[in-house]
């Protein structure tokens, strides 16, 4: 029985899609990938009810599809010599980069409406890569640092990062950009930028393993570009598979430039289910690559204690307390010593500035606690 799902993001379903999770430790290898070509980077899928093989999950629909699939000989053969084959071992080498020191927790920032600006309550805040570039082109939407600083309402002598996790829409223009790519990097140097979390470029439970291959490869070379151009960045570690989670560990391991990964416990890495799985996969992860990386992370909450055991250096993105601040609500601790929000409503014309400030004092309050609950593995 084949289960599709559709992969919007307002169209997951939690219990269809949970069945199309990969777990090599309770379901066997489809019957098609033991002769697949790609088998050695794929690794096969191991899925509840799962089809022959991923080719299963084509929608049968060539003209009207974007996926990298093999029923689209022409585009298929285009999408691989675009990232240089599957294989991640010919993603150019980089130099190694002096990244900057990174506190436990940054505040992720937005826009800088209803605020006078001049946030300045973190040494360091976190921006949305898609919103300080044009999505036409690249060029960058601010053309100094303090253009930069007031339009999103933060003081200039704090330190910017940006984050490149997103929709797939924003993702997908940055990769049309093509070699206005590295011109878009040079406009986020001149900026100021001090590090980039690379594009989460996705990885589908529904769609056949090319297209997760084309992606993971993408991430790697866009990674590449940004340290060529001399800009730190945090590879963004996106699998499905064990086997996809064996090739960042291969890759990682030999490449002593990669000295920050970024994960995001968003949408289906977020589950319940979904979100251990990936926990213990990183924990892997950081003990077998032969070195110290640092880990960038959105979402995880309820694995962050053991992931700060397994990564000693840790930044969490925080953005509840802008989110929440934008809708008027404001930050406590609950009984169970939780953070709980409740409505603080505000006339229109009334600026969010102190607001946002309280919300992110205690939101930092928060993680700080959780943080020091998780001792590092030397200390432990």
């Amino acid at each position: 029985m084949l289960i599709k799902v559709k992969t919007t993001e307002t169209s997951r379903n939690a219990r269809k899609e949970k069945r199309l999770w990969h777990y090599g430790d309770r379901h066997s290898l489809s019957l098609g990938c033991t002769n697949c070509p790609d088998g050695a980077v794929c690794g096969g899928l191991q899925i509840e009810n799962a089809p022959f093989d991923c080719l299963g999950f084509c929608c049968g629909n060539p003209e009207g599809c974007d996926v990298v699939c093999r029923n689209k000989p022409e585009d298929f053969a285009q999408r691989v010599r675009e990232v240089g084959g599957f294989s991640l071992g010919n993603v150019p080498r980089a130099p190694l980069l002096n990244a900057p020191e990174l506190p436990p927790l940054v505040p992720t920032i937005f826009h800088g409406d209803k605020r006078h600006g001049t946030f300045n309550a973190s040494p360091v805040v976190c921006l949305p890569l898609y919103k300080v570039i044009s999505r036409h082109d690249g060029s960058a939407r601010y053309q100094a640092a303090q253009a930069l600083a007031d339009g999103f309402g933060i003081d200039p002598s704090v330190s910017v990062i940006l984050t490149g996790t997103a929709v797939d829409p924003p993702l997908e223009r940055w990769w049309s950009l093509g070699a206005g790519r590295i011109d878009a990097i040079r406009a986020l140097k001149d900026l100021g930028i001090k590090l980039v979390t690379t594009p989460n470029f996705s990885l589908f439970t529904d769609q056949p393993r090319w297209d997760d291959m084309h992606s993971m490869k993408r991430i790697a070379l866009v990674h590449e570009e940004f340290l060529r151009e001399g800009l730190p960045a945090a590879l963004h570690v996106n699998a499905r598979t064990d086997r996809d989670w064996e090739r960042w560990v291969e890759y990682v391991s030999g490449r002593p430039e990669i000295t920050h990964i970024a994960f995001e416990f968003g949408t289906g890495g977020g589950w319940t289910d979904r979100e251990e799985w990936h926990a213990q996969k990183l924990t892997h992860f950081a003990g077998s690559i032969g070195r110290a990386v640092h880990m960038i992370l959105r979402g995880g909450t309820n694995v962050l204690p053991a992931l700060k055991r397994a990564f000693p250096d840790i930044t969490v993105l925080e953005t509840s307390a802008f989110l929440k601040t934008v809708k008027r609500q404001r930050a406590k601790l609950n009984e169970k010593g939780l953070l709980d929000w409740t409505p603080s409503p505000t006339a229109s014309t009334e600026m969010l500035d102190h607001l946002f400030v309280d919300n992110w004092n205690l939101a930092s309050a928060h993680y700080t606690r959780i943080l020091a609950k998780a001792k590092p593995p030397e200390a432990a």
